[in-house]
């Protein structure tokens, strides 16, 4: 074999390892998610695009307030919320405060002005609807952070683990959005 085959073979075996790579990491490390909607304002912005990760994915490592994304099995499509309610526990909204097992818990997340501005557009007294469910072993309650405008858990009901795809990430487009997610 002469130098110049060998170099193109070597170049094409390297090429090819890149393009095996490269699918691998997209198929199996993270997840690209273009977010579609308002659902996640202020936090997440309609047509931002997002690389989430899809390693990782258990029981014990799911928090309260991880951004994650989900399979959304009445929807037949993929959703990004975030985690309100933790397996086996009440979830409850009254007066747009958040009560986990009886105990008031802060949503230092959503924005102070942005809340007020959407209660003044939907002309709403309340941000987030009164109720309360309580979860079962391995079931999640999922919220969008902008509540006028999030179709998740309240009318989905809980998600499973195995709906998990994902969570946790980077938002690197649009440019002047970029934003670690967790």
């Amino acid at each position: 074999m002469s130098v110049n085959k060998k170099k193109i073979y070597i170049s094409l075996i390297e090429i090819i390892v890149v393009i095996a790579l490269t699918i691998g990491i997209f198929k199996f490390v993270v997840i690209p998610v273009r977010i579609e909607g308002v659902s996640m304002e202020n936090t997440l912005h309609d047509h931002s695009i997002a690389m989430i990760n899809a390693t990782g994915i258990q029981e014990d490592n799911i928090q309260r307030f991880d951004i994650v994304v989900l399979n959304s099995q009445q929807l037949n499509e993929k959703i990004i919320k975030r985690v309100i309610g933790l397996p086996n526990e009440t979830v409850k909204f009254m007066n747009d405060e958040l009560y986990i097992n009886g105990n008031h818990i802060e949503q230092d997340f959503l924005d102070d002005d942005f809340v007020e501005k959407a209660k003044i557009t939907y002309n709403v007294d309340q941000f987030t609807d009164d109720f309360e469910v309580t979860l079962a072993d391995g079931e999640y309650f999922v919220m969008g952070d902008n509540r006028l405008r999030s179709t998740d858990s309240r009318e989905l009901g809980p998600f499973r683990l195995d709906d998990i795809v994902g969570m946790k990430g980077l938002v690197i487009y649009p440019f002047s959005d970029i934003q670690w997610i967790d």
